[in-house]
Parts: structure tokens; sequence; C-alpha cells
């Protein structure tokens, strides 16, 4: 038994295994590829269990077949106990009950043996990334109680307070304007990263409090205000001020102060700063527009070789500028129409019947043409334009698929794509029963896709929505299945009907022998739980023919249609193109 001290906020594994050929190799592999981890080893599932109720481990690697405990039945046990624990499975065979039971339990992932260390290292890789996830969202919340207006390492105004202090500063300039300016001078330290990662993030935070003392010497008015935004960076309010040139000389004065050594845990450093300097009222009218151009002045002043200052140029970043653009363009794309949707079919190669149409969204901008989804919509999340954006998708494809209706065209869903934006709305169902209303769209030839990332907001509002969608008679799917950050187990808490297999399990699905097996166990469990199950991504006949042999006959992809305008997408519901090829695919299999 090996049990190293387990130091505070350390991540803790532990490792379950019968055989010592076996656990020493793997151990050895996880001390090199993890070290800061602190590994625990056991010999079977009983003791595993012991060992996980006295040190309660963040990650769990076990083997199935082990004496006196099995490693499933040491992670039931371990569950039922509430154990927040990740757990990877570790076994010989690829028995589709045994992937099911681990999947009952909410196992996270399952490496079959002999073990091939790119995907055990992913798995644990994965793993880390939840736990490491979890925690900072724990200390997020325990911050939140913490600190209501100060910064607690520095003891200065932290964001929250910041932004009233502006906004009192904004205020008062705008009721009393007398030729007068407000700065705002943004502050990050340079090659900071560098000390933290050599000296350790205990002389880090030393050194930041020395600079947050630093920049208040800097600031000998009354009225001026040193706040922390957060990691290295800092905020220096200046209001009341005659002319640029007197935050000019405060930003140089700062630099001045900068070039004196900080004495720090025995250590000499020597760190400079890059400041970038907004003025009120003509870098900006807000606080959050002065900050953010604040932000970009001091990026210019690093790439301009760092330890000096720069002031706000609205043409200074084309980086910037283009994003501010497109923030702009976006919203004025929905004003004046630039969007259309192009729509694709998920098949049933059985039948050659369309199951389903998804709906996908295109940007014609004016200058620049069309631009690929992946450039605008995180910038539409992030801003939340995809909120009234979504609202526009969802209006024209339900009254698209009407239309077709109308027409005599044979009646199928239409599949919209919901961002997890989106649910943050507290009208979502409401705006859907509208969209439906106003239409005539039955609800049951609509179907709503999400991904596993809902499952990061309110669990309990998100689950609520979803059930409200589903009583409309909406279709709801998964999209993107196996990617997500969510157990398996989770998807028990989502009444929805259909699990779309995410492309990049499919890409090598005839080559990857994981790949398949993963495919396999996400259709079998879908089928398990009465899921439809539609296999994204088909490109290639071989995929076809092999995603049929595991009892997936709903796919999409290119091979059978690329994304098509409304008007061409028509004459597929009468005749579909791939109809001829649907026979000799199934019968070669």
């Amino acid at each position: 038994m090996d049990i190293p001290l387990k130091q505070e906020n350390s991540i803790s594994i532990l490792y379950v295994e019968d055989d010592a050929t076996t656990r020493d190799m793997v151990s050895i592999m996880i001390r090199r590829k993890f070290p800061h981890l602190s590994l625990i080893l056991a010999g079977n599932g009983r003791e595993g269990l012991d060992l996980y109720t006295e040190h309660h481990p963040d990650i769990i690697v076990t083997d199935v077949k082990m004496p006196d405990m099995d490693g499933i039945q040491m992670a039931r046990q371990i569950k039922a106990l509430e154990g927040s624990a990740r757990i990877i499975v570790l076994t010989a065979t690829s028995d589709m009950d045994l992937i099911l039971e681990a999947i009952d339990i909410g196992i996270n992932h399952y490496v079959l043996k002999p073990i091939k260390m790119d995907k055990f290292i992913a798995a644990v890789e994965h793993c880390l990334k939840g736990v490491q996830m979890e925690r900072r969202l724990r200390q997020r919340d325990e911050e939140i109680r913490k600190m209501a207006y100060h910064d607690p390492l520095t003891g200065l105004p932290n964001r929250q307070l910041l932004n009233e202090l502006l906004n009192q500063a904004l205020g008062q300039a705008q009721r009393h304007n007398k030729g007068r300016n407000l700065a705002v001078l943004f502050v990050d330290l340079d090659r900071f990263k560098v000390i933290n990662d050599t000296l350790g993030h205990a002389v880090g935070d030393q050194l930041l409090q020395a600079v947050a003392h630093r920049l208040k010497q800097c600031c000998q008015r009354d009225r001026d205000a040193v706040a922390r935004r957060g990691g290295d960076e800092f905020i220096v309010l200046l209001p009341e001020l005659d002319t640029t040139q007197e935050a000019v000389r405060v930003a140089r004065k700062i630099i001045d102060a900068f070039a004196s050594q900080f004495n720090i845990a025995e250590h000499q450093l020597y760190v400079t700063t890059s400041i970038g300097i907004s003025i009120f009222p003509g870098d900006g009218e807000d606080g959050d527009t002065l900050i953010r151009n604040a932000d970009m002045a001091m990026y210019r002043a690093k790439e301009e070789g760092r330890n000096r200052y720069h002031l706000y140029n609205p043409s200074m970043d084309a980086q910037a500028s283009w994003r501010l653009e497109m923030e702009s363009s976006l919203r004025k794309g929905l004003q004046n129409g630039e969007f259309y949707l192009h729509y694709q079919p998920e098949v049933d190669v059985a039948t050659g019947r369309i199951v389903s149409i998804e709906a996908l969204l295109r940007w014609l901008h004016p200058e620049r043409g069309v631009v690929p989804p992946r450039q605008f919509i995180p910038i539409a999340e992030e801003i939340g334009v995809i909120v009234p954006l979504g609202e526009w998708v969802l209006r024209t494809a339900c009254a698209q698929n009407k239309a077709w209706q109308d027409a005599g065209y044979p009646p199928v869903r239409v599949a919209v794509n919901f961002s997890p934006r989106q649910f943050q709305n507290l009208n979502l169902p409401e705006m859907v029963e509208n969209v439906l209303a106003e239409t005539g769209l039955d609800p049951c030839w609509l179907e709503v896709e999400v991904t596993e990332e809902i499952m990061l907001l309110d669990v309990e509002a998100t689950v609520r929505d979803l059930h409200r969608l589903s009583s409309l008679g909406v279709h709801i799917s998964i999209d993107d299945f196996g990617t997500g950050y969510s157990s398996l187990s989770h998807i028990k808490k989502l009444p929805i009907h259909t699990l779309k297999i995410d492309q990049s399990f499919v890409n090598d699905i005839t080559r990857n022998p994981d790949d398949a097996t993963i495919a396999s166990a996400i259709v079998t469990m879908a089928r398990s739980m009465s899921l439809n199950v539609i296999a994204e991504g088909v490109e290639l006949r071989e995929q076809v023919k092999f995603l049929y042999s595991i009892n997936c006959s709903a796919m999409q992809g290119n091979y059978f249609s690329k994304p098509l305008p409304a008007k061409e997408f028509s004459s597929l519901l009468l005749k579909p193109h791939w109809r001829k090829l649907v026979p000799h695919t199934v019968a070669s299999h």
C-alpha cells in the first residue's frame, strides 16, 4: 500500500488492481505523467473501498475482475455513499452487459485491456479537468460568499466595487462636466506567469500584495482608486483630470516605481508593467467600454516591447477592431436579414426515409461574404446575440417546415440547435410555445437539439425547461453525445428522445477499435433506454455499413447530402437521391 500525505487542495487518485505487475506498470506511468497527483494503491475492491472512505480520492481507477470484491461492486458501493469521485474502469472484456452496468452505476470512462496508454492518459486527463472545473466552481462560490467588495489577497477593491466607483465617477462627470476628464489605466504585470511557475504561487501572491502597495503609493489623491481586476491585472481610476497628460504622468510614475526591485521571500524580483489608458468621454462613455479600450491599449503596449504605456486608439489593434466589428455586425445582421438557413437530412438507411431535417445557420456578411459559423457563433454566444438569433432560427425553421407540409410534402421533424446561453433565459419554454403558435407548426414536428454542456447550468431549471418542452410534444435530442462534461448517468435526468453520436467517433469508426466500441456502447445504451440514435458526420459507405451492423440505421452527413437551401432541399423530400444506394448498402452488409 502506498499512501502519501494528501496536501490540501491536491488531487488524489486511487488505483485498485490485484495483479502486481500491472499495478506497478500503471503506477509508474501515472507518477511520470501526473507527478502532481497523490497516488493511493489497493490490491482488491474491499481494500479500495476502505481506502476510499478514509481518503476520499478525487479519481478512482479500478480493474473489474478481482478477488474479495470486484471493481463494479466497489464502484456501486462508492456511488451509494454519494461519492463524487470520477471512476475509470479497466477490463479485458468488451461485454455489453458489463458496459451497461458500468454506465448505470455512473462510471465516467471504460478502458479496454491490454491498456493503450494514450487512451488511458486521455481518460485520466478528462477526469482531472472535471475535478479541476468542479473545484474552480466551488472556489468561486466560496469567494462570492466571503468577499463583498474587496479582494482577499491584496485588500484592494474588487471588480464589484470597481464598477460602482467607476459608475459613480462617470455619473459625477456627466452631471458636472466642466471640461474635466476621467482616465482608466489598465495595468498588467509583464511575464508574471514565469515567476508564478518558477517560484510558486506563494511567492506570486506575495508579489501581488507588494504590487498593490506600490500602485497605491503612485496615486496620491484621495479620489483616485486602485482595484484588482483579477490575476495580475489591476485598474487605476483617475477622476477629475484637467488634461490627458495627467493620466500619462501617473502611468510614467508607475513604470518608474516598478524599476526598483521587489524583495519577496529572499528573492530579488524585477517586474515591469504594461499600461493601457482610456479617457472619458472620447474613448467611451460607460465603464465597460473604457475598461475594454484600456485593455486593448495595454495589449498594444505589450506588443511594442512591454514596460511602457499606450493611449487607446481605435485603429491600434486589427484583431480587436475585427472583433468589435463582428459584435456590431452580428447585431446589425440580424436586423438587416443577413442570416439564412441550410437544411441537412437525417436518414434511415434501412428505408431511405428522412427521419429529421437539421436547420443549420449561415451568415452572408455584406462585405466579408459568407462567414463560417465557427467564427461568429462563439462571439454571438459571448455577447448574448445568440438569444434573439436563436429565436430567429427557430421561427424560420418552423415556418419553413409548415410551408413544406402545406405544399403537400411528407411531414418530417425539423431539428433546431439550442445553445446553453438560451437556457439562461427564464422564458425559453414560452418563447418556443409562442413560435409554434405563430407558425402553426404542430409541436411533434419540432426537434430541439442540445449538448451535454447544459448540465453545467442550473441543472434543475434546465431539466424543468426540457420537461416542459417535451410535454408540449417537442422532440428532444442530445447533440455531439460523448464529448460533453456530464457523466452518462446524467442523461437519465433529461426527457430526451434521441442521442446523436458525435462525428469524432464516426470519423475512424472502421479503423479505430476504441471508437467502434464507444459507438456500439452508445447504441446499446440508447436502445436499452428506448431512445433513438443517430450517427453524425457520415462520409463513407464503409461507415454506413458498420453503423448499420451495430443497429444504428439513422445517419446524417455529406454521404447523403450536404446542407442545402430550402428550395434545393425540397426535391429531397419527394425523392431522396440516395434512395437507390440503400438496398445495395444493406445487402452488402
